[in-house]
């Protein structure tokens, strides 16, 4: 059978600050990125030959995106210490229909969260 993946893009913009680093680093200082997030989804076509439909995709997507967008990371709840890891993470455990979720803190540097196979 074949599988095929599917992919949407998504930006927002959001300061942060990274309390775990030690003193003096420059990313523990208050700072902002205008983010980029690619989710993937992965399966079997469906009758209407979709993976998915990117109006259902983004349904769920756009709810989390709003809850990040023009914010500060710090204070949105499970990202205390938001780095582009635990970002991806934090969208992929909410998006139990995504394959992979990786962040664009720029565009250079990105972090990605991917579902493990799992295998009997």
């Amino acid at each position: 059978m074949t599988e095929t993946r599917i992919g949407r893009t998504y930006r927002f913009e959001a300061a942060h600050y990274l309390p775990l680093l030690p003193g003096g680093h420059k990313c523990r200082n208050m700072h902002g990125h205008n983010y980029r997030v690619d989710v993937v989804v992965r399966g079997p076509l469906d009758r209407r030959g979709f993976v998915a439909d990117f109006a259902e995709i983004d349904a769920k997507v756009l709810v989390l995106i709003r809850k990040l967008d023009h914010r500060v990371l710090n204070e949105v709840e499970g990202l205390e210490n938001p780095t582009a890891e635990l970002i991806a993470g934090w969208l992929l455990e909410r998006l139990p229909q995504c394959e992979s979720v990786r962040v664009w803190e720029n565009d250079d540097s990105w972090a990605q969260a991917r579902r493990s196979e799992h295998r009997a």
